[in-house]
């Protein structure tokens, strides 16, 4: 027993899925294999190649006249100057025996198999006669179930087996027989569904890689290569493509288990993919000559493309069927404030464009949440998470659990969801989702009686493997499909169309709102100002003055409004700030700032502390209107009575100015947004009443567009603002 024969028998049920099952240094015994490198010089054989094929070469040696036949010696030749992997097949003789000749390549290899064909066999032509009459009864009909059906019965009749089922993958991979040809004292397999560890990984590429597969008898002895390594390869060779392949014991006692001698399996590959296969099963050991597996194998690769075809038609069909939904989501949403008022007014809605158990939307921090989804404190961890840098646009799990375990505890029975980003800056996202996938699975009962468990154990037949897989089947729910996918797709660009939409009309709404601020009311303002001026003036008393002081002091805020607004517009519009810089003298520029805050803050009292200041580029009236929203921020939430402390001083770094009063400290959570407007609790203050927060979000805008910094600390009862701004 050579090392690639032990290497192989060692393989057991703790590591298949690793099992080098395209390299095992074997083939069956039913015909011989030689590998011939560039020079044509023999490479590797079987070790039956020379009781099959009469004389050959030594290792090392080329082909001479003596050996194999004039017509293999010539196909070998032309297949040595081919660049093809795959290089045909003829039917020859030999020693007194029939062979069907198969060639391909192998990394660095030319790879003949000659397989001997029993006798009395049909030509190619004929069984490709026969399959192509098959083919066009397939393809009259008129879906992928018929297709199915009609197919395992023409396999049958074409190979003979006792047992073909049509067997197709599902989205777990886990496979199911759809359709089924068998003799008639055998027990119905339809219906019936396997786990997708039955066929281990390396299993499904190589089916991918060899669309079809004999085993001519599963008690077969396997025959080695001589020598298993090539002189121009450290590993052995790569069996992927042979027809004579040894398989996996493994598989070979899965198959005695169920009372199977023989197997073939055909491949149908959709887009690249395993969709599903062909399973033949014979009861006695049956050797399928290679003529009658290729019509099979084209018959497959036909089945194939009408899947194919019949697929992209139900993608398109679905497509169209939502459609109709997703323009009655869309009118919704116009309809609606938001996103979340439309979930709200119509959850069935969105319940019926995706299947799911649950839907939910969020958008500026309002959620709604329909049908059997989570919680909200499970949807805002979900929405904190997606709110990160590098999170999709797009974001689907059908296993929480699995994707996401950090968060799977939360959602409870939910294992599945859709996210659809809306908007990125307003945490705007439409969610589905999907419970977990409880099924019952219809077994076809008690294993066969008289069928004998092998060495393996009972994990190696059909209910053993089944068994096993149903207790793993958890915490999953239906998958997200291609067209699922699709169709969230659609609506997630049709969403950010009426998004878009309603922001530019709330922009047109708000230019046309300040524009009536800053026009409109501006000059009756003024003409109040004015009046509260000439009554002052006309010295009515203390009760002219009150009254005059009072309509000076609120004709003032309703102008800083203004301003402010005016601001807040261009800022938000992209626009920017109106910067007017020049060369200033800051201690001037103080002291008129000081003097204007004594008048219109009366009764506050107001510490200043300067030093030599200099000179700074800047604008004067930008500045002053920094230190005058400080100063007055200041008197409004400091503690009533206590003094309010102006600091400016300078050194290298520039300019700092520095305004402090005693009052309650200011929670972490409130100073992360205290420079943003609209904040949360502006107008909760009862001396500030009907404040938007608007004051220090253009003082931070002001500062930043100056190069300066502005921060903010508490500590010892006392709450300080400190701005500092570079000299240029």
């Amino acid at each position: 027993m050579n090392d690639s024969m032990r290497h192989h028998m060692a393989v057991d049920l703790t590591n298949c899925d690793r099992e080098p099952i395209h390299t095992p240094g074997l083939i069956q015994p039913h015909g011989a294999l030689l590998a011939f490198d560039d020079e044509g010089c023999m490479a590797m054989m079987s070790a039956n190649a020379s009781q099959l094929l009469g004389d050959l070469p030594a290792i090392g040696m080329p082909l001479e006249a003596a050996h194999l036949n004039e017509e293999l010696r010539a196909e070998i030749r032309a297949g040595l100057d081919s660049f093809d992997n795959i290089l045909g097949s003829l039917h020859t003789h030999l020693m007194g025996q029939d062979f069907d000749a198969v060639l391909h390549r192998s990394g660095p290899y030319l790879v003949l198999e000659c397989e001997r064909s029993p006798s009395g066999q049909r030509r190619l032509e004929t069984f490709a006669l026969s399959a192509q009459k098959a083919i066009e009864r397939i393809q009259r009909q008129p879906g992928i179930e018929q297709v199915l059906e009609l197919s395992v019965r023409e396999i049958a009749r074409l190979s003979g087996f006792d047992r073909v089922m049509a067997y197709r993958f599902r989205h777990d991979d886990s496979g199911e027989v759809v359709a089924e040809a068998r003799r008639e004292d055998l027990a119905p397999y339809l219906g019936q569904r396997y786990p997708a560890s039955d066929i281990p990984s390396q299993a499904r590429r190589l089916y991918v890689l060899n669309p079809l597969r004999l085993i001519a008898d599963v008690n077969y002895d396997p025959v080695p290569l001589l020598p298993n390594a090539g002189p121009h390869a450290a590993q052995p060779l790569d069996m992927s493509s042979s027809i004579l392949r040894s398989v996996s014991p493994i598989h070979t006692e899965y198959l005695r288990n169920m009372g199977v001698s023989a197997s073939m399996s055909i491949s149908i590959v959709v887009r690249g993919r395993l969709w599903g296969l062909f399973a033949c099963h014979h009861m006695q050991p049956l050797r399928v000559p290679y003529p009658v597996r290729m019509s099979c194998q084209v018959l497959s690769q036909i089945v194939s493309m009408l899947v194919d075809r019949e697929l992209t038609a139900g993608h398109a069909a679905a497509l169209q069927r939502s459609e109709a939904l997703r323009q009655k989501i869309l009118q919704r949403a116009e309809a609606s404030e938001d996103i979340v008022q439309a979930l709200a007014d119509d959850t069935d809605l969105f319940m019926q464009l995706l299947e799911s158990d649950g839907v939910a939307a969020s958008f500026e921090g309002t959620m709604h949440i329909g049908g059997c989804g989570p919680s909200r404190e499970a949807l805002g961890a979900l929405i904190s998470w997606l709110g990160e840098d590098d999170r999709p646009e797009i974001f689907e799990s059908s296993s929480l659990q699995r994707d996401l375990p950090h968060l799977a505890q939360r959602f409870g029975g939910t294992c599945g969801v859709l996210a659809l980003r809306i908007d990125r800056e307003q945490n705007g996202f439409v969610f589905w989702f999907r419970n977990e996938q409880i099924e019952q699975v219809r077994w076809g009962g008690p294993p066969h009686k008289g069928v004998t468990i092998g060495p393996l154990g009972p994990r190696l037949t059909p209910r053993g493997s089944f068994e096993e897989w149903k207790e793993t089947v958890r915490g999953q729910s239906l998958p997200w499909s291609e067209t699922d996918i699709d169709i969230a797709r659609n609506l997630r660009g049709g969403l950010q169309e009426v998004a878009m939409a309603q922001a530019t009309a709330l922009r047109k709404t708000r230019e046309m709102l300040l524009a009536t601020l800053g026009h409109d009311l501006r000059d009756p303002l003024q003409a109040i100002m004015m009046a509260a001026q000439l009554l002052h003036a006309d010295d009515n008393g203390d009760m002219g003055n009150r009254l005059s002081h009072r309509i000076s002091s609120s004709s003032g805020r309703m102008q800083r409004l203004i301003d402010q607004m005016a601001d807040l517009s261009r800022l938000q519009g992209g626009i920017g700030l109106t910067m007017r810089v020049r060369e200033v003298e800051l201690e001037p520029l103080v002291q008129e700032v000081v003097e204007e805050m004594r008048l219109s803050q009366r009764g506050v009292d107001l510490v200043v502390k300067t030093e030599s200041l200099g000179v700074a580029w800047l604008d004067p009236d930008r500045i002053a209107q920094v230190l005058t929203n400080l100063v007055g921020n200041s008197c409004k939430h400091g503690l009533p009575g206590s003094p309010v402390t102006l600091c400016a001083r300078q050194n290298e770094r520039g300019v700092c100015f520095s305004i402090a009063n005693r009052g309650a400290p200011i929670t972490p959570e409130n100073i992360a947004q205290l420079f943003q407007p609209f904040k949360p609790g502006s107008s909760h203050n009862s001396r500030n009443r009907g404040g938007q927060g608007l004051g220090l979000y253009i003082v931070h805008e002001i500062v930043k567009a100056h190069g300066g910094n502005i921060s903010v600390r508490c500590g010892d009862g006392m709450v300080e603002f400190e701005v500092w701004l570079p000299r240029r």
